[in-house]
């Protein structure tokens, strides 16, 4: 298919003059957005056991972010000195 048939079958789709009533659309749309709950976006509420996303670095003072979760322990990773803590995690 070239492409000036390509822009033309386009040219057909995009006709901008017929306009479309897109309220009950909206509507349908809207009780859908209602009734679904969206998870939290703090990531530091589905950590278990008090873990926190966050901490600050021991070595250089910036922020670590978690890497890793294992059953017994945590891995935080610092991005700026590249040093990796492990602590325990006691339930």
């Amino acid at each position: 298919m070239s492409v000036e048939s390509r822009m033309d079958e386009f040219e057909k789709v995009s006709d901008k003059k017929t306009a479309q009533d897109v309220s009950r659309r909206m509507q349908e749309f809207e009780q859908v957005d209602k009734s679904q709950k969206y998870p939290s976006k703090d990531k530091s509420g589905t950590l278990p056991y008090g873990i926190k996303r966050l901490r600050p670095c021991p070595e250089c003072g910036e922020i670590m972010e978690i890497h890793e979760i294992k059953e017994d322990e945590a891995v935080y990773h610092c991005k700026s000195c590249g040093n990796k803590l492990t602590l325990a995690i006691e339930k």
